[in-house]
C-alpha cells in the first residue's frame, strides 16, 4: 500500500492555477484553449471542470490574488509614519520580490487583466487602481514633507512601469538578483523624485 496521499482538492486547485499561470504567462490567455491546459495538468475535462468553472476563472483567480496582494501590502506600508522615501523603497522591494517569486502569475497579473470580463474586470482594475494609489499617496505624502518635487501622475505611470515590466526580463536566479534590482529600482526612483 501507498503511502503518497492524493492531492486535496485545494492543493489540486493551486497546481491547476500555477500550471495555467506558466501556460497564460508562456503563450498568453487567448491562445491556451482547455483540452492543453487538461494535458498539462493531466487531468480528464470532467476532473478538471470539477477543479474549475472556466478559463476565465483561472484568469481570474490569478490576477485578483496577486494585485490584491501587491494593494494589500501597499496600503500597510502607506499607512506608516515611516518617511515617505522608506515606504517607497518597502513597496518596490516587495513589488520586485513578488515578481521574481511568482513570474508566471506576476506576468498574467499585469498583462492578461484586459481578457477579464464584466464584473470581474472591473474588480480586478479596481485593485489595479488602489495600488496604483498606494504609490500616488507616497509621492504625495514625499511632496508635502518637502523631499519630494511636486506630484506629477505621468512621472508616477513611469515608475511604476519601470518596476511592473521586469515581469519580461527578471531572472529570479540570475546573476542580479531581485534584491540588487529592487535597490536599483529604487535608487533611480529616488534621485528621480528628489525635490530640486
Amino acid at each position: 500500500m501507498s503511502n503518497t496521499k492524493a492531492p486535496t482538492d485545494a492543493t489540486q486547485r493551486d497546481r491547476i492555477l500555477r500550471i495555467a499561470a506558466g501556460l497564460f504567462a508562456a503563450r498568453g490567455y487567448n491562445a491556451v484553449g482547455m483540452a492543453e491546459l487538461g494535458d498539462a495538468v493531466e487531468l480528464g475535462r470532467g476532473a478538471l471542470y470539477h477543479h474549475i468553472r472556466s478559463k476565465e476563472d483561472l484568469l481570474y483567480d490569478i490576477s485578483r490574488g496577486y494585485i490584491a496582494d501587491l494593494a494589500a501590502h501597499a496600503k500597510e506600508v502607506v499607512a506608516s509614519d515611516r518617511p515617505a522615501a522608506e515606504r517607497l523603497a518597502e513597496i518596490g522591494d516587495y513589488l520586485i520580490h513578488r515578481i521574481a517569486a511568482r513570474q508566471a502569475e506576476l506576468t498574467v497579473c499585469f498583462r492578461e487583466v484586459q481578457a477579464l470580463t464584466g464584473e470581474r474586470r472591473d474588480e480586478v482594475m479596481a485593485l489595479h487602481a488602489q495600488y496604483e494609489g498606494a504609490w500616488k499617496r507616497v509621492l504625495q505624502d514625499g511632496e508635502r514633507s518637502g523631499v519630494f518635487r511636486p506630484y506629477d501622475p505621468i512621472v508616477l505611470k513611469g515608475l511604476l512601469g519601470m518596476y511592473f515590466y521586469s515581469y519580461l526580463w527578471l531572472k529570479p536566479s540570475g546573476r542580479t538578483g531581485p534584491a540588487a534590482i529592487a535597490g536599483r529600482f529604487n535608487e533611480m526612483a529616488l534621485k528621480a523624485l528628489a525635490a530640486r
